[in-house]
């Protein structure tokens, strides 16, 4: 079964490194090649292929397992892709990421520590009215409607 070789190799804790540079946003990112050359060989060791195919809804990516044709997938649209070179950026973008996803991987410079600190708290719209006299201007910004 494909969910058990693949708890296997998530259980080698592979790291990936960002190690491409995006000068406009001033960022950096995992590449693709950083991602393949880190998967490939322990999913291909599991008897494990990557299959990703450009369609017409968006890049498809299954990973099958050779030994009994059982597989998972995943299809990531092509968001904001008007023209080939886009369709291309998107393509490699959607590749990328859904390997990330799809295998539970993780970046060495965790991004989502940021995201995973506790929300600044929006008073709700009921808290707002009641407490509309104590508000300052910042409370008044973080309103959501």
């Amino acid at each position: 079964m494909i969910y058990k070789k693949l708890l296997e190799i998530q259980r080698k804790n592979i790291t990936v490194e960002k190690d491409g540079t995006n000068p406009h946003f001033r960022s950096t990112y995992v590449t693709l090649n950083e991602v393949l050359e880190k998967i490939k060989k322990p999913l291909n060791d599991a008897g494990i292929v990557i299959i990703q195919t450009p369609e017409l809804d968006g890049l498809a990516t299954i990973l099958c397992d050779t030994e009994d044709d059982t597989f998972i997938k995943s299809i990531v649209p092509y968001t904001g892709a008007t023209d080939m070179q886009k369709l291309g950026g998107a393509i490699t973008y959607a590749r990328r990421y859904s390997l990330l996803a799809m295998l539970g991987l993780e970046d060495e410079d965790d991004d989502g520590n940021t995201a995973s600190k506790p929300a600044k708290k929006t008073p709700s719209i009921s808290e707002a009215v009641r407490g509309v006299g104590d508000m300052t201007k910042e409370d008044i910004d973080s309103l959501e409607f």
